[in-house]
């Protein structure tokens, strides 16, 4: 065969179709939807940059005044498609993670109904018809989601292989989806890929158990090699405010549910509101976390078509979306509570309206069967209606697609607001000591700066008010911001929950607590003589340090009790606060200081003096689950919970370079598991003797 024969030009046409709805990313325009400003562009900017300087990404120091970034599952750090950011400028990298992801979601679904029996052409649409699937294009600018949902197919044509044609090989190639999407960082679609694999390899038959037994051998190997993500993630978010014990519960599992009101836009785009424009209706009064949930009304037709005509599969394909649509329901739905009873941290997972991604899995592929059965009807001309085919998804989901990925010009990544300019380091310096540090009032105390019938307008208020946390883009750091974050303890969702009942009522207070921390500015919106509300970013008179020797050490066992005095004290920002086993104590300390500050993303290293007699005491204003690896002069030591989830330690006499870092224990196992993992794909990779076949059968199940 010819290379020009064997060219897939059936796919190529799909994937450029695809690209349609996003041809303002091959112009100097950037996407700027939704959280990409304000959570995946700077965490990416963060990693990378870390990475161009050689530095080991354990922390973001731009984020509460310190996180994991390695164990954070947001930032994916293991993932592959990372090197993106990298080695391309922010806003070109973040294009090319959705086009590249986009391709694989169009490539990947086609290989898909390739092993339900459909022709280049037929599958290139059901692959097109998936990508721009309601589910796909609303997931598009959520990095690790984006990821994810375009790996999911690939899964489910590796397991068909792996059921059809055993081999070892099979094993290891199956496993490499289902490595990318644990790397991917969204552990609801490992249930989806487990899901999603169940069906494929359910039907009982000649084979089943082997079949079966091989998907095992499978995942333990992706487990294996997705361990450096898996096990700082767990232990991440275990600890987390949506961990046991984190305050997590059924209200706030419910947020952004699926409204009943919703279940007709199943059938279209816009019968409820044109999500593309406005927020909120008096039915569903917050903006969807998936604003479009069709799958297009070509891909109903052919799922229609599947039901009526098409080959095996169709229960299983009618059951996801079934099963997809009950969990999206949320707590009110019997699916999620039978789900919630027998999944473990089920209801941890935020959200629910994203379990979508199955309903629109099933009915992908409903409509793959329904293309299988047009196909054995058509006897000629099957290209012109494969080409007709792909023209009408087009037509269909184009302007949805489009207006769901708004662009803005690329120096929004560039160019900070010009009332932070002043308050930059001079040359764009990371210098730690000159980082401003935002204390953003406006998150906890909203003023109606925001349109929620103008989105785009809405987006650009936001990041003209440096929302958490776009700012850090340009080098600013954020301090105690609202977020319910899984890389946050559960002393952080604490944090929020006083701030939140405080700051509306006793901004006193709520701004000694900012100044306590370590903020040098506070961003408060102020009212003008046209009574619109404009950002406003003020700096503070007497700022102090995170990083800071005190003068006293007030420490109690009991953790309400200290913190009442905490506030009776006024936050007092010369005292440290030490939950500590013993006697209700006020300890004075030796006199210390900070000589220097390295706040990096490989770890915090300070230089101190303490002039003695006895020891100094050292509060930092830093999550302690960013600095449980401690030393000083290069001996460990140990760090203390002070200030309610922040740290502390004592510090003896005299000079002394201290590093604080996450805990490396669980990124050690993860690449040990990985190496090993490595090691068992090459040996199954290269073992000779081949498992017996049996005679190949309809790939739909």
């Amino acid at each position: 065969m010819s290379r020009a024969r064997s060219f897939p030009w059936p796919l190529a046409a799909a994937v450029a179709a695809a690209f349609v709805p996003y041809r303002d990313f091959f112009t100097s325009r950037v996407p700027v939807t939704r959280d990409l400003p304000f959570y995946f562009y700077p965490l990416k900017a963060h990693l990378a940059e870390a990475l161009r300087q050689g530095q080991v990404p354990w922390i973001d120091p731009y984020r509460w005044g310190g996180v994991p970034l390695l164990g954070a599952p947001g930032a994916a750090a293991f993932y592959p498609g990372n090197a993106l950011f990298v080695v391309l400028p922010l806003g070109v990298a973040m294009k090319a993670w959705i086009l590249v992801h986009l391709a694989l979601a169009v490539a990947g679904f086609a290989a898909f109904s390739r092993r339900l029996g459909l022709g280049p052409g037929w599958a290139a649409v059901a692959g097109l018809a998936f990508a721009l699937g309601g589910a796909s294009v609303s997931l598009l600018p959520f990095t690790g989601a984006c990821s994810a949902i375009a790996i999911l197919p690939w899964l489910g044509a590796t397991l068909l292989d792996l059921r059809e044609r055993p081999s070892w090989r099979g094993v290891v190639i199956a496993a490499i989806p289902a490595a990318l999407l644990l790397l991917g960082g969204v552990p609801e679609f490992a249930l989806y890929g487990m899901a999603v694999g169940g069906l494929l390899l359910g039907r009982r038959g000649p084979g089943q158990l082997r079949a079966v037994g091989l998907a095992a051998a499978s995942a333990v190997l992706a487990g294996l090699l997705a361990a450096p993500q898996l096990l700082p993630s767990v232990a991440t978010a275990l600890a987390s405010t949506r961990g046991p014990g984190g305050g997590m519960n059924d209200m706030v599992a419910a947020e952004k549910s699926l409204p009943r009101a919703r279940l007709v836009e199943f059938l279209g785009d816009g019968l409820v509101a044109d999500w593309t424009t406005v927020a909120s209706t008096p039915e569903v009064p917050e903006y969807p976390y998936l604003p479009s949930i069709t799958p297009g009304r070509v891909v109903l037709l052919l799922a229609l078509a599947g039901l009526a005509a098409g080959g095996k599969g169709r229960a299983a394909a009618l059951f996801l979306v079934a099963l997809g649509t009950g969990l999206a329901l949320g707590p009110r739905s019997v699916v999620w509570q039978a789900a919630a009873g027998a999944v473990p941290f089920f209801g941890s997972f935020r959200y629910p309206e994203k379990h979508l991604v199955l309903t629109a899995f099933g009915a992908a592929w409903l409509a793959a069967l329904g293309l299988g059965a047009i196909a054995r009807r058509v006897r000629t001309r099957g290209a012109i209606i494969v080409a007709l085919l792909v023209a009408a998804i087009l037509v269909d989901r184009e302007r949805t697609a489009r207006r769901l990925l708004e662009t803005d010009d690329g120096s929004c990544l560039t160019e900070p607001p010009a009332f932070l300019r002043p308050m930059l380091a001079p040359g764009g310096s990371r210098d730690p000591a000159a980082r401003p540090r935002l204390f953003h009032f406006d998150g906890w105390a909203p003023v109606p700066r925001f349109d929620v019938n103008d989105l785009l307008a809405s987006n650009r208020a936001a990041r003209a008010s440096l929302d958490p946390a776009y700012g850090s883009l340009f080098g600013a750091a954020y301090l105690l911001e609202p977020d319910y974050d899984v890389s946050l303890p559960q002393e952080a969702g604490e944090w929020n929950r006083l701030i939140a009942r405080s700051a509306p009522v006793s901004s006193g207070m709520t701004l000694r607590m900012a100044r306590s921390v370590g903020a040098t500015a506070v961003l408060r919106s102020v009212q003008g003589n046209d009574g619109r509300f404009v950002p406003a970013l003020r700096p503070l008179l007497d700022p102090v340090s995170p990083f800071r020797f005190v003068t006293r050490v007030v420490s109690d066992p009991n953790g309400p009790h200290l913190f009442k005095r905490f506030l009776d004290e006024g936050a007092d920002p010369l005292a440290a606060w030490v939950v500590r086993p013993g006697p209700e104590a006020v300890t004075g300390t030796a006199a210390g200081t900070v000589l220097s500050v390295q706040d990096r993303a490989d770890g915090l290293f300070l230089d101190v003096n303490v002039k003695g007699p006895g020891s100094g005491y050292l509060a930092l204003w830093r999550l302690r689950v960013a600095t449980e690896e401690a030393t000083l002069d290069g001996r460990p030591v140990p760090v203390e919970d002070a200030a309610f989830g922040f740290s502390g330690l004592p510090v003896p006499p005299g000079p002394h370079r201290l590093r604080f870092r996450p805990a490396a224990g669980p990124v050690r196992w993860g690449l040990g598991a990985a190496a090993i993992g490595g090691v068992a794909c090459t040996v199954l990779w290269t073992r000779r003797r081949a498992l017996p076949t049996r005679r190949p059968t309809d790939g739909a199940t």
